[in-house]
């Protein structure tokens, strides 16, 4: 897999998408998408249009945002390293 096909993979996941550890926590965290979890560590969005982060500030980059789109993108490149991956043909949406 290109690394812009593992891009377009991670662009189409959705951006609600719940977050939890195990399927014993699902009951306490269906709710928990990425926004719940930047809220819960402090790091709500804030300011006009909500580009700044209420613990980060404004003009720099969220450290809990960075860390989340981090570690989507090394989760799915180490998925494509073992193997468990495969390139489709086009858009699947």
């Amino acid at each position: 897999m290109t690394e812009g096909e593992r891009d377009d993979l991670i662009d189409r996941l959705p951006a609600d998408m719940v977050i939890w550890d195990s399927d014993d926590e699902l009951q306490h965290f269906g709710h928990a998408n990425s926004t719940w979890w930047l809220d819960a560590l402090g790091h709500t969005s804030a300011g006009p249009k909500h580009s700044c982060c209420a613990s980060c500030g404004c003009a720099t980059t969220c450290t809990a945002g960075a860390f989340h789109d981090a570690l989507i993108s090394s989760v799915v490149r180490e998925l494509d390293r073992l193997g468990v991956l495969h390139a489709t043909e086009g858009p699947t949406r």
